[in-house]
């Protein structure tokens, strides 16, 4: 790919919390300031901790940091003050926006609720007609981050600005945390609200999209792109010659891991778990006969997926762009997933897996036993999967076409070519 260019030159800061690749988010701002950087764009990398834990991001991303510190459980009442307002995120990015802005910066925002907090927006408002918001969760239109009312393990239809919102105990740790992050949101609110907000919101899925129309955000400011996905292999895997049923993901209640190996046990097929969490060591006890991997990282996964039949995201609560889904179809594995997951009508519509109602191992069960029968039923997935995968996900190519000709209308005059 080649990108010619007008002068002055596009110049891009990628902001999260962290430039280490502890999580989903900070991965992929990472993979983006990479990416920006290797087609020739200068790009910053503006981060609140201290120090990496590895060399996620290459030489030619020039990195600043807050020196700041992560929301610590042992110290709560920093967390409390910080976590709301961080005074010295605000202003360690206005600084450097004083410094160094110019009409060509766009800023992309992927990270804030761990170190930078609401204050980040603070700074970012008077250059929000060039600030990119990267909705990674629902955060920006929901004080929980997810719409779901996590005690009662179901969709929430509340609003932030409707009163039964401040009275509902969805928080997944308690109500006093759930107050603690009402008051967050409104705090964010002040410089960073969706009924008249000038920023730019980017989703990775278009069904995340209702949610955050209904918060009152304009449907023009809210885009659409999906997640960049690397295939584990660049062949098809063979599922079909497989015997092996995968979960992969954290091992926690709305995670649906009780109910796939319930499941497989019901139809006596072999069940593999590739993940950690609370749940790891109760269920490791219940469940003998099923392998338990314990966390693995990308490398080993991959290992791991080519003895997969299936994998199976038997979630309890709605999922957003379902990464390990994709990367797994668009190996050759056929893939189970919950009604309730955004990729659902995507999985069917391309022939690539197949969809069973939420924590309902019954149903599960039988489609288990019907992969586990049917050879030409998997074969046909699998080969649909590994050649349309590209229907629902953004290749790291196109991924940074998208972005480009996004920075492109962001900035006073749009500047970038691309031609391959």
């Amino acid at each position: 790919m080649t990108m010619i260019t007008t002068q002055p030159p596009l110049r891009l800061v990628v902001l999260n919390d962290f430039s280490s690749a502890n999580g989903g988010a900070s991965s992929l701002a990472i993979a983006n300031a990479n990416l920006m950087a290797s087609m020739g764009v200068h790009t910053t990398f503006l981060c609140g901790e201290q120090q990496p834990a590895d060399d996620a991001l290459d030489a030619q991303v020039l990195r600043r940091g807050l020196n700041g510190a992560a929301i610590d459980p042992a110290r709560p009442l920093n967390n409390v003050i910080n976590g709301l307002y961080n005074p010295a995120a605000q202003r360690f990015l206005a600084n450097w926006i004083d410094t160094h802005d110019t009409p060509e910066t766009v800023y992309h925002l992927h990270g804030w609720s761990k170190i930078f907090s609401p204050s980040i927006f603070k700074a970012l408002a008077p250059v929000r007609h060039r600030t990119l918001v990267h909705a990674h969760d629902y955060f920006p239109a929901c004080p929980n981050g997810a719409f779901i009312n996590y005690r009662q393990m179901k969709e929430c239809d509340l609003l932030p600005s409707q009163v039964g919102c401040l009275f509902s105990n969805c928080d997944q740790r308690s109500y006093p945390q759930k107050l603690w992050r009402v008051a967050r949101h409104e705090i964010k609110n002040q410089w960073f609200n969706l009924k008249d907000s000038s920023f730019r919101i980017v989703l990775p899925h278009e069904a995340m999209r209702p949610y955050f129309t209904r918060s009152g955000c304009l449907d023009d400011a809210v885009f659409t792109i999906p997640n960049p996905v690397v295939p584990f292999t660049d062949t098809r895997i063979a599922a079909e010659s497989n015997r092996e049923f995968l979960f992969i993901g954290r091992l926690v209640p709305e995670k649906g891991v009780d109910t796939f190996l319930a499941a497989a046990r019901r139809a006596g097929v072999k069940a593999k778990v590739i993940g950690a969490g609370p749940l790891l060591a109760p269920l490791k006890a219940q469940y003998p006969e099923a392998e338990f991997t314990g966390w693995q990282d990308r490398r080993h996964i991959g290992t791991h997926l080519r003895n997969a039949r299936a994998v199976i995201m038997p979630s309890k609560l709605r999922e957003t762009f379902g990464l390990v889904a994709i990367e797994s179809i668009a190996s050759g594995i056929p893939v189970v997933v919950s009604t309730s997951s955004a990729v659902a009508p995507d999985l069917l519509r391309m022939n690539a897996g197949l969809t069973v109602t939420p924590d309902n191992t019954e149903a599960l069960s039988r489609l288990m036993t019907r992969l586990d029968s049917s050879d030409e039923l998997v074969h046909a997935m699998s080969t649909n999967g590994h050649a349309h995968w590209r229907q629902v996900a953004n290749t790291t190519d196109s991924w940074a076409d998208a972005l480009l000709t996004m920075y492109g209308s962001m900035t006073a005059e749009p500047r970038l070519l691309k031609v391959h």
